[in-house]
């Protein structure tokens, strides 16, 4: 059983507020901290610095010298931070904060793209190597602007609260002297080594978007963001833009929320599981092929018919813009019979029929087919539309079909395979019918090591059958 740090509710005290500064600090945190310094502390708080190259270092001696402060919490406070005068009053009087030991105001990562430093662990951790590369997390979105997210599993030490009991918890043997409450482990930081050690002895970690603080980044600047800068600004002081808004792609999250709600009801998992886990998007299956390295067709089918991370990795890119951009190209089609090829978990099968067409879903035997069996029985008024195929689909080849949809599904074919599945694909197709297809050969190593670098032989499947380019995604068998 994990001893439990915070015994009780309380505020945090007495603040020692602990920064470790770089050889060169941006102009807009020394505004920020002197303001901090001048305006927002309490009798009895005290703040230092340490200048320092080395993070992990520096954090550990102010700890030291925080201990023999008198102080009873520590605020971290980063040198590359923009905050107001009141930024630490407003993190420690929040009483929603006061029932954890370490509670994190909102920031972003420093550099690109932006991320949210709102950690939790991935549920499947890598099995492959890379699990050999300490802990992983998913940056989670915080959805809610003024939330306290009670469920982070790490925190960063940009703008941060700690309790002086949490490392009195933490100290070993040997004394603070030899203590190390932050380091690197693998390649884990020091933040994040911090975090896991701290939750083995009960520690409670939050987020909280009440208060949010800025980071001061250097990315490459050139032409394009220049330009993009620009168009931004102008649009916006034109009135042709909205201002930025949660509202705009929150629909997408709920969408995701309500795919992770559907798999979670046949996985018997809870939701918010399902929901973390399809954050990881494509990462654990790409490790999980990794950690396979199937090479034959045969290998690659069966990866595809056992991994159930597939679910949660599907339920994410369904959920996407770039997903619902490519099915918007289908919701003018009407009264057609259609096979769709690598179905997945079944929604482009769903909007299909929903939309008034019959549709023949393909995929592997496995997870993935099962899951659509049981999504689709759920659709009353629209199963009689649908039909399923697996491995047997070769001997219904006299079927004739208005349009072939596979999104991207053809990139995943293996390359002893792709001339006879693609052929097969077109050979359903009615004269004048049309083949929809998202392909994304793209072969990203970490990211996509399963795909397959078929452009060519794609180029030779159209150029093979005279298929007539009509659209973005869309060719046209000759009559």
């Amino acid at each position: 059983m994990e001893n439990q740090i915070t015994e009780q509710v309380k505020d945090w005290g007495k603040v020692f507020i602990a920064v470790r500064y770089q050889p060169s600090n941006p102009s807009w945190f020394t505004e920020s901290y002197a303001g901090l310094c001048q305006h927002g502390l309490r009798e009895g708080d005290k703040r230092d610095f340490i200048w320092s190259k080395t993070m992990h270092k520096a954090a550990n001696e102010l700890v030291r010298r925080f201990r023999e402060s008198g102080c009873d919490s520590i605020l971290f406070c980063d040198s590359d931070g923009v905050f107001g005068t009141d930024a630490l009053e407003e993190l420690r009087s929040d009483p929603e904060g006061w029932g954890y030991d370490v509670l994190q105001a909102f920031a972003v990562k420093r550099g690109w793209p932006i991320e949210p430093m709102y950690f939790r662990a991935m549920p499947d951790q890598p099995a492959s190597d890379a699990r050999l590369r300490g802990t992983h997390y998913v940056n989670m979105i915080p959805l809610d602007p003024h939330h306290v997210y009670g469920d982070a599993d790490a925190v960063s030490l940009h703008f941060t609260l700690i309790r002086g009991e949490l490392f009195e918890k933490m100290l070993e043997p040997e004394g603070a002297k030899y203590t190390y409450w932050f380091e690197y482990s693998r390649d884990n930081g020091e933040d994040m080594t911090f975090s896991q050690n701290a939750k083995k002895v009960g520690a409670k970690f939050a987020m909280t978007t009440k208060l949010k603080v800025g980071h001061v980044s250097e990315i490459i600047t050139g032409w394009d963001l220049m330009v993009e800068y620009h168009y931004y600004q102008y649009m916006h002081a034109s009135g042709a833009l909205p201002p930025a808004s949660l509202d705009f792609f929150m629909p997408y999250y709920e969408a995701q929320k309500q795919l992770a709600a559907l798999v979670a009801e046949y996985t018997r998992e809870e939701p918010e599981d399902v929901f973390i886990k399809s954050m990881e998007g494509s990462l654990v299956v790409a490790d999980l092929w990794e950690l396979e390295k199937p090479e034959t067709p045969d290998e690659v089918r069966g990866y595809y018919g056992h991994t159930r991370q597939y679910l949660y990795a599907l339920v994410k890119w369904n959920s996407t813009v770039a997903y619902q951009k490519i099915l918007s190209h289908l919701k003018d089609v009407r009264g057609e019979r259609i096979f769709e090829f690598g179905g997945g978990i079944g929604t482009t099968t769903e909007f299909l029929v929903t939309h008034g067409n019959t549709v023949v879903y393909y995929d592997l035997p496995g997870e993935l087919l099962d899951f659509a069996k049981w999504r689709f029985n759920r659709l009353n008024g629209y199963r009689h539309r649908i039909e399923l195929w697996g491995d047997d689909a070769i001997i219904k080849m006299h079927e004739a079909f208005d349009r072939v949809v596979a999104i991207d599904s053809i990139e995943h074919i293996h390359p002893d395979e792709f001339d006879q599945t693609v052929d097969w694909l077109v050979w359903l197709l009615k004269p004048g019918g049309t083949f929809f297809a998202h392909n994304n050969f793209l072969v990203e190593g970490v990211k996509f090591p399963s795909h397959f670098a078929s452009q060519g032989k794609w180029d030779a499947l159209v150029e093979r059958h005279g298929l007539i380019r009509q659209g973005e995604y869309t060719w046209r068998k000759p009559k």
